[in-house]
């Protein structure tokens, strides 16, 4: 190959990975995770925040560069071909071959799994990059979404094909049209989407609204409690709402006053289940 073509060649297709392991990572992190790691002090995190805010438009950005690289570095491949092989058709043969091997092992399958499986510290490293790409290259994206819309029958999407959630609500609300699942069940998918969008403090209950049991209550008590509140676990605590010693089950409470009525006095410590704290 020709020096002059196949350098440039190598570079485009190094382009085309980071640009390719960039797209995996940043299509798997969510909101919170982003948040999380800002909370933490990581390094591009902000830029992150901003990227996972607006997925669809950064991922049309870096598609478009990624099918750039990979075309500039098909050209260049081929130029590099032409000036070691004369027959015509040998020179296109050999240059599909060698580009279909980088187009499906180099841009496709080992920089996707290896944003897949190290997304937290590729998406953070190709945020700030995705960012200065936007502002520089976001209208040309934005025109050629627009333009793929234009000639493709259908509705089109508006920010490009790139919206995986949103293609799932849709068909998940055409199953529940169709009666194939419950409109319960569409319910159920829908709120698995939010829950990955939904910070721990965002329905965690606030100290005066905790319903709790002291330790030293009894099981007639707990089961009053329960009646009352209508809940069916309660948390039983010690010295005050930090220190939970268990958690207590209404059907635990309620089956053994069912067998054993005359156990209604008998510590309601004594069917509580253990806590399990996650830090």
């Amino acid at each position: 190959m020709f020096p002059q073509f196949a350098l440039p060649a190598l570079v485009s297709i190094v382009v085309a990975f980071l640009l390719s392991a960039a797209e995996a990572a940043i299509f798997r992190m969510s909101r919170v995770r982003a948040q999380e790691l800002f909370d933490e002090g990581r390094s591009g995190a902000k830029s992150l925040i901003t990227v996972v805010g607006d997925s669809p438009a950064y991922l049309s950005v870096i598609a478009f560069l990624r099918v750039v690289a990979e075309a500039t570095a098909a050209v260049l491949v081929t130029l590099a071909v032409a000036g070691q092989v004369e027959s015509t058709w040998s020179r296109a043969l050999i240059s599909i071959a060698i580009m279909a091997v980088v187009s499906f092992v180099v841009v496709g399958v080992s920089p996707r799994t290896l944003g897949r499986q190290n997304y937290d510290t590729v998406a953070l490293w190709s945020a700030p990059f995705a960012v200065g790409l936007r502002r520089v290259l976001g209208p040309v994206a934005k025109l050629l979404v627009v333009l793929g819309n234009a000639v493709t029958p259908g509705k089109g999407y508006t920010d490009g094909p790139f919206q995986t959630e949103s293609e799932l609500r849709d068909l998940v609300d055409m199953a529940g049209e169709s009666d194939v699942i419950e409109a319960d069940e569409r319910e159920m998918i829908h709120s698995v989407f939010e829950l990955g969008d939904t910070v721990a403090r965002a329905v965690m209950v606030p100290r005066t609204d905790m319903v709790t049991l002291d330790a030293d209550k009894t099981l007639r008590s707990a089961m009053s409690l329960f009646l009352r509140s209508g809940f069916s676990r309660i948390p039983v605590v010690g010295e005050d709402s930090d220190d939970v010693r268990g958690l207590l089950y209404f059907k635990d409470v309620a089956r053994r006053l069912n067998a054993a009525p005359e156990d209604g006095r008998h510590a309601a410590t004594e069917v509580m289940r253990p806590m399990h704290f996650v830090p």
